[in-house]
């Protein structure tokens, strides 16, 4: 009798145990898909597990989480794959990703107020903008996008081709760059060449990298040797986590000689990081191969909340080019980290048909 109690006893905790398993797992699978690299003035994000906060540079952002910006302030917001954000003051958007089958479709919600934006769209993927009035779906490209201006919505192109749909007559007409959409809330879209004004708004919030110098997003541009030739590099990184590898991409995005040529007289190419409390850089290594070379950061040197570097590539001329071009050591590009889950919990336990099970538990 006492052996059927205990029995039944440990079949009630393994159930138990199965629920919370169940009840913590959706909240573990949970990746970041975007950071603010740079805010400026009143910015605060909301979690769906924390209220608002105040936002800080490299701040990562889950999906479903909301950014907002007060008088006189605005957010530099980064994605994955390296699609960029200007929010606007007085602004909140939702951002929302999600990566199924490599595939990563993205969507920036504007409750209110408005957002310039430089979309880099890669083949199979989506990005959107939508409003409670409008829905915009990007194919690659900048422009700026207001929630509720005079009740109606506006959509200023700088480049590329957009979809554009009203959702109250689920009306869609394509815009092009250079042009400027309205969507009423009567349900029609008006579209026409963009005016000077729509021009300066659009160049005062683009989120371009000759405005943001100094800033924490990559600076990409070019450098020229006294020899002549004409290198540009540029570095990506996905958020990682913390204690674990990071790797680092450095791509060459511009060369005035052959990519074969160039392997040939290029003698070095290396890394610098420097993880946060270290007094300086450290070095990682490798050989220019392609035109995208990975590095890879130890374990032991990625500490949240960030990592700082630059990329420089030596030739036999005795030529440099760093990445960023100017000034690289003393700025850097930054790289969010996020932090370990360190209050965790885990019990290994055996389920009713016998199976080992590990039960992972996230306290405060």
């Amino acid at each position: 009798m006492k052996g059927t109690i205990m029995t039944s006893t440990s079949k009630i905790l393994c159930a138990c145990a199965l629920i919370i398993l169940v009840t913590f797992s959706p909240a573990q699978k949970k990746k970041a898909v975007a950071a603010i690299f740079k805010p400026v003035g009143e910015v605060d994000y909301k979690t769906e597990s924390k209220d608002w906060s105040k936002a800080k540079p490299a701040t990562p952002l889950l999906s479903g989480d909301i950014v907002r910006t007060q008088e006189n302030s605005f957010a530099i917001v980064k994605f994955l794959e390296n699609s960029v954000l200007r929010v606007q003051e007085k602004s909140e958007v939702t951002i929302s990703g999600e990566i199924a089958k490599r595939e990563f479709s993205k969507n920036v919600y504007i409750e209110r107020g408005g957002l310039g934006f430089d979309v880099k769209k890669r083949p199979n993927e989506k990005f959107e903008f939508s409003t409670p009035t409008s829905v915009a779906s990007i194919r690659g490209t900048g422009g700026l996008l207001l929630a509720g201006r005079d009740s109606n919505d506006v959509l200023i192109l700088g480049n590329g081709t957009v979809d554009y749909q009203n959702l109250l007559s689920h009306f869609t007409t394509k815009v092009t760059g250079g042009q400027t959409a309205y969507s009423f809330s009567n349900g029609t879209i008006r579209v026409e060449d963009s005016s000077p004004e729509d021009k300066r708004l659009l160049k005062e919030n683009a989120p371009d990298s000759s405005k943001l110098e100094g800033s924490n997003l990559p600076k990409d541009s070019s450098a020229t040797s006294s020899s002549g030739i004409t290198i540009g590099l540029t570095m990506n990184a996905p958020i990682s986590r913390e204690h674990q590898e990071m790797p680092i991409t450095v791509e060459l995005i511009q060369s005035s000689i052959p990519l074969d040529s160039l392997k040939k007289i290029a003698t070095d190419f290396t890394l610098f990081y420097q993880a946060k409390g270290d007094q300086g850089f450290k070095s990682v290594k490798a050989k220019l191969n392609d035109r995208a070379t990975k590095f890879t950061v130890p374990a032991a040197d990625v500490s949240a909340p960030s990592i700082q570097g630059y990329a420089e590539l030596k030739l036999s001329d005795g030529s440099k080019f760093t990445s960023p071009t100017h000034s690289a050591e003393s700025n850097p590009n930054v790289f969010p980290i996020q932090a370990a889950q360190k209050n965790e919990l885990k019990i290994e336990f055996t389920d009713p048909s016998g199976k080992k099970k590990i039960l992972t538990i996230e306290y405060k």
